[in-house]
């Protein structure tokens, strides 16, 4: 019997080269996004700096908002790969417990991608605060964030027999938005500068597994 599922050569080089072309669409746009705004960038500027048509884009894509949506979705999958992949080496390396929740926190390594990311994430965050309907797309993808680092941070703490001094979701969301504020802060200002307030505040809110207060 014939399975009706099955896909040709030309067929499946078809679905390899469109899911290539979003993927394209989706790493270039950040920094468009970042310059211009989600409002103030250009269906053509965005096709420009992927090397693309138009019609790529509509091919993938109803609106910017949507693109702009895929990019933070985007961040969010490339971080909770990245975090399954390497944090046990991390652990196991020569890295100090305040650098590993430091690579956790900011996500990504290179600084100017995690700026161009972090602007895509405040342009959305304003279009889900003027809008119920973006913003029941972005919640989950958010809640799926702090999910992954909720988890990453645990782990951490309990390779090095610590504990939290306050909930582990109250930590995830005080570092996250910390870092977050910190950043903006430094984009807004022009200033590239080394950020301590997230292994200042692991030390704060960690202490030794099994220690009472008092």
């Amino acid at each position: 019997m014939t399975d009706q599922t099955s896909h040709g050569p030309d067929e499946d080089a078809d679905k390899r080269s469109r899911t290539a072309t979003r993927r394209r669409l989706i790493t270039s746009s950040a920094g468009v996004f970042a310059e211009k705004g989600i409002d103030g960038a250009s269906i053509g500027e965005l096709c420009a700096a992927a090397g693309f048509t138009r019609g790529a884009f509509y091919s993938n894509f109803a609106t910017k908002l949507d693109l702009a949506v895929a990019v933070f979705e985007n961040l969010v999958e490339s971080l909770i790969e990245r975090l399954d992949s390497e944090l046990e080496q991390w652990l196991d390396s020569d890295a100090g417990t305040e650098e590993v929740v430091t690579r956790i926190i900011e996500g990504v390594t290179d600084q100017s991608s995690n700026m161009n990311v972090q602007a895509v994430r405040l342009e959305l965050f304003l279009a889900a605060f003027r809008s119920s309907e973006v913003r029941d797309v972005v919640r989950p993808l958010r809640n799926k964030l702090y999910g992954a680092v909720e988890n990453a941070l645990g782990r951490v703490a309990e390779s090095q027999h610590l504990e939290f001094t306050i909930p582990a979701s109250d930590m995830t969301r005080l570092m996250l938005t910390s870092y977050s504020g910190q950043l903006t802060d430094r984009m807004a200002m022009g200033e590239i500068t080394d950020q301590k307030v997230i292994p200042t505040m692991w030390l704060a809110f960690t202490r030794p597994a099994g220690q009472a207060e008092h």
